[in-house]
């Protein structure tokens, strides 16, 4: 059994693997869907992490007085996450929740967003079907994830295996397809699939999605 000492370096060096590999990449994501949200309004992070991908874009989490919930499943990231959102001013303005997506029962919201976690959950239609009831008549859901052009069995058997030499759940090689199938599945429209960088083999990208009946 570990011995005390060790828990929390395993913790922080986690913690810190995933802000060096992940938060980097995905401020830029956060910034371009902060950008879209109204002032005032209430936005359901799931799949928060470290927040320190939120915490670099303080400026318009404070400028639009926007109120957040971050909600994540790992003890280890929430931990840090309420230090990155404190050392950013925004521990007023962001509330970490320790849960899952599927239990999740707050709102009613304006916005939520999948950081690049949709394509991670065993479910991601029930889970986008189940947000979709948490928001206000008005919301939208977003989400921004890496899609391969083209299909990579090398890839497909990589990525799981990085989460043992990482720590960090990269999930499955996600296509375009399935990414569609699931807000399919759900009874969730995408109206909007905006590509925000591209290279030879993949592209990241923005979806944003409605519930059909919503205005």
């Amino acid at each position: 059994m570990p011995s005390p000492r060790r828990i929390p370096l395993r913790s922080a060096v986690r913690a810190w693997v995933y802000d060096r590999v992940i938060a980097g990449m995905t401020a830029d994501w956060y910034r371009n869907v902060l950008a879209r949200l109204p002032d005032g309004a209430r936005l359901l992070d799931v799949g928060i992490g470290t927040g320190e991908a939120l915490a670099r874009c303080a400026d318009v989490v404070r400028a639009k007085q926007l109120a957040v919930t971050g909600l994540d499943i790992d003890r280890d990231y929430l931990a840090r996450c309420r230090s990155a959102l404190e050392r950013a001013g925004l521990s007023d303005r962001v509330s970490p929740v320790l849960g899952s997506v599927y239990d999740h029962r707050g709102g009613p919201y304006d916005a939520v967003y999948f950081s690049a976690s949709l394509m991670l959950l065993p479910d991601p239609a029930a889970a986008i079907a189940h947000v979709a009831s948490l928001l206000s008549p008005q919301g939208r859901l977003y989400s921004t994830q890496t899609f391969h052009h083209r299909r990579s069995p090398l890839l497909e058997w990589a990525k799981p295996l990085a989460q043992h030499v990482t720590t960090i759940h990269f999930g499955r090689v996600t296509y375009e397809h399935e990414f569609r199938k699931a807000f399919a599945d759900a009874g969730v429209e995408i109206e909007e699939l905006t590509t925000m960088h591209s290279t030879r083999r993949s592209s990241y990208r923005l979806a944003v999605a409605r519930v059909p009946d919503a205005a």
